[in-house]
């Protein structure tokens, strides 16, 4: 029994490890500005281990402006976090069709990891 607790507490441990090095993204300044009010309440709420918060506040952004890669991109990370697979992978294909010359999106290597499955 204590055997199995320790592997239980040692894969807990390796897969919440892993969940991400990437963090929400800023919109340019130029951003449609409630979609930038919301999305920045987003990163504030990310940062403060508030995640469905931050998910909430990054789809008021989509609303306010569906063509920001940016947006897609915050949305795709929560969805990571939440482990869900097939909402990750649509959000990031939109925040690289939405991406506008964004190094962040189009080098992103947490994009790449699900775009490649």
């Amino acid at each position: 029994m204590k055997n199995l607790i320790l592997i239980l507490l040692f894969t807990l441990t390796i897969t919440n490890c892993d969940k991400t090095k990437e963090t929400p993204l800023l919109l340019p300044t130029a951003a449609e500005p409630s979609a930038k009010i919301h999305n920045d309440r987003g990163i504030k709420y990310f940062y403060e281990g508030k995640d469905l918060d931050a998910l909430i506040a990054f789809t008021q952004a989509r609303v306010a402006d569906g063509t920001a890669g940016e947006i897609y991109f915050n949305l795709g990370l929560m969805q990571h976090l939440k482990g869900n697979q097939e909402k990750t992978k649509k959000l990031f294909k939109q925040a690289q069709q939405f991406a506008n010359g964004n190094k962040k999106i189009l080098e992103s290597k947490l994009i790449e990891k699900h775009l490649d499955r």
